[in-house]
């Protein structure tokens, strides 16, 4: 859900506005985005910046796995995890989800995607438990 604010701006602060202001305000929105997460009993746990926690499956089925990666676009894998979500932890997660900002349901995403990935193996080599 979508924050506003009494603040109003002046052309001064635009006329005064630099990379280095602007970096610096971005780096300080992205703190407040981090996403982190835990791993127990083969499912993924992330804490969104809310506090709300989302659990997701490390041990995907092959129907799913497709739909996360032959996504086009972020919209399609928003979707997809948000389908996965509602599966295994319920609808009231996945709606819960949506009012999340899109950072941070990105960022879910991605890092989810990463853990997954690394499950097979690490840096693309095999894991212990992986074909030889």
């Amino acid at each position: 859900m979508s924050k506003t604010t009494e603040y109003q701006p002046s052309i001064e602060d635009f006329d005064s506005w630099d990379e280095t202001q602007d970096e610096k305000a971005i780096k300080a929105v992205a703190g407040h985005l981090t996403v982190r997460h835990i791993i127990k009993n083969d499912e993924y746990w992330a804490l969104a910046p809310s506090k709300r926690i989302y659990k997701l499956p490390l041990l995907l089925s092959l129907n799913d796995f497709k739909r996360l990666t032959n996504a086009d676009t972020d919209a399609e894998s928003i979707d997809a995890v948000s389908g996965i979500l509602a599966a295994f932890a319920g609808q009231k997660q996945a709606d819960q989800l949506a009012d999340e900002p899109v950072q941070v349901v990105m960022n879910i995403l991605a890092d989810y995607g990463e853990t997954i990935t690394r499950t097979q193996g690490v840096d693309l080599g095999k894991s212990d438990g992986s074909a030889k």
